[in-house]
């Protein structure tokens, strides 16, 4: 349910300071199960390197040598996610040219052997990635660990893009809550959805059609600029518009 994945990301919405969103993501990683996560998070696409936000602990000389090499240009992770907002799990057949694998390589010097990456995209355009490293005795093992956290890692990927958004641009870090203009129906269906019902669940406590609670949804999404429920739903408490 999105309320028993979401209630331990919720102090991530309070967080201002890089130190605690970095206190607080490696608590969160460790607690699923993970070890070493890198977010990493741009005000655009074509932002410059120096404006970069990165938060994690993945070894500073693989991100020394990964920015030296120009590997952003042919990592197969940062390419997906710059055309999609669906995770990626890390496999070798994603390697498949020399300088990918030398990318390769170079990670598992590193101890990176298995893990996922999640697209971060903003509301004005910000881009980034979080990336989530964990252990495993193979490759099956590995993606059947991450299916069975994909429904709390993902709240965990919105959570944690909120709360880097604040970090990055603390002055102009959230619009304002009288900016977004909900009606009580769509309050009403976001704290229903923060509660984890799903469209007919809520079709049936509100007393209407299933395809009524998407068109709200829509509307919803659009205005929080968001391309998930769950996105809108951090959104709506981050901003006390709901509850739970």
């Amino acid at each position: 349910m999105i309320s028993q994945a979401l209630e331990p990301f919720l102090d991530l919405l309070c967080i201002t300071t890089g130190n605690e969103l970095m206190a607080c993501l490696k608590e969160r990683v460790l607690q699923l199960g993970f070890g070493r996560f890198q977010l990493c998070l741009s005000p655009s696409r074509n932002a410059h390197a120096c404006d970069q936000l990165v938060i994690g602990d993945f070894p500073q000389s693989l991100r020394e040598a990964y920015e030296q090499a120009g590997y952003a240009k042919i990592d197969p992770l940062q390419l997906h996610c710059m055309e999609n907002v669906t995770p990626i799990v890390w496999t070798e057949a994603l390697f498949n040219s020399p300088q990918r694998l030398n990318l390769r390589k170079l990670a598992l010097t590193h101890g990176l052997e298995y893990g996922v990456t999640f697209a971060l995209h903003g509301p004005q355009g910000q881009f980034g990635t979080l990336s989530l490293s964990l252990e495993a005795s193979d490759i099956d093992q590995a993606q059947w660990l991450i299916r069975r956290q994909m429904g709390t890692l993902l709240m965990l990927r919105d959570a944690a893009l909120q709360a880097a958004l604040r970090v990055m641009a603390p002055v102009t870090r959230e619009v304002p809550a009288a900016l977004i203009k909900l009606t009580q129906r769509e309050k009403e269906i976001l704290r229903w959805s923060a509660f984890g019902k799903t469209s007919w669940e809520i079709s049936n406590i509100c007393s209407c059609s299933e395809a009524n609670v998407d068109f709200h949804f829509k509307n919803i999404r659009r205005k929080f600029s968001v391309s998930s429920r769950s996105a809108a739903v951090v959104q709506a408490l981050s901003m006390h518009l709901i509850q739970i």
